[in-house]
């Protein structure tokens, strides 16, 4: 990490997944500059670790974008998707009343097991593109780039005690006040019911709680439904990012 920080630190945010992957997210006032070398000592030393996977996440508004796109494509690295990322400054945000209760992993009213039977089926017929990886291996990404406390974040959220959707608030890593979800969604079973504003809105206010000034939200283009909870709860579209994947085969 020491070494890829050095490498990418000025110009990437840098997302720990060990020990399964590492994410670099392009910053939005980067400092440094990027060359094919430093490509290939990334792909060296990830591998070198044990590493399943690179992520790199590109702004398509950046006057870098076109070389860095094709920087990593040429190294091997294979467009995955594409998301809207949109922002809303929550230090005036009064918080909100909802219907809903949630639990969390901490508080041990669901298991681990059951948390990821939940997750998967709010993936499952989701308008966003479909995840590659394994429920084992989403939680493990919340475990690594999250690390301690990380079981506060993981929340499920009921109406009439039925659970109808989960959440996962969080500080940005490397962060002392960006809200993220590291995951939101609804059961196949809540959607079309208007729920989906509401819970967001109650996410916010959790991020809010969390010390996050401001929250930094994401979904693919082809997610309108996602994107008219986004407008409803005051953001704003801050740019698109580009998702490129170099997966190393065991």
């Amino acid at each position: 990490m020491l070494k890829i920080e050095a490498l990418f630190g000025k110009t990437f945010k840098i997302l720990n997944g060990f020990p399964a992957y590492v994410t670099i997210e392009q910053k939005s006032d980067p400092t440094g500059f990027i060359t094919g070398q430093d490509v290939l000592s990334l792909m060296d030393s990830c591998l070198r670790s044990g590493l399943e996977r690179i992520g790199v996440s590109l702004d398509k508004a950046s006057d870098e974008f076109d070389y860095l796109s094709k920087l990593f494509r040429r190294n091997g690295f294979e467009h995955f998707s594409s998301r809207v990322e949109v922002y809303r400054d929550l230090k005036d945000f009064e918080g909100c009343k909802t219907p809903f209760t949630w639990a969390s992993l901490d508080d041990r009213s669901f298991s681990e097991t059951e948390f990821k039977l939940l997750w998967e089926k709010c993936m499952a017929g989701s308008d966003n593109k479909p995840s590659s990886l394994t429920m084992d291996q989403h939680l493990l990404s919340v475990k690594s780039e999250l690390g301690e406390g990380w079981r506060k974040s993981c929340r499920v959220f009921y109406l009439k005690k039925k659970p109808i959707g989960i959440s996962i608030p969080h500080l940005e890593p490397g962060t002392i006040n960006e809200g993220r979800l590291f995951y939101f969604g609804l059961l196949p079973e809540a959607r079309g019911k208007g729920l989906s504003t509401a819970i967001h809105l109650q996410s916010l206010s959790a991020l809010k709680e969390m010390g996050a000034t401001h929250y930094i939200g994401s979904t693919h283009p082809a997610n309108k439904k996602m994107q008219r909870v986004f407008e409803k709860n005051g953001c704003v579209v801050r740019t698109q990012m580009e998702s490129y994947y170099k997966n190393f085969s065991k």
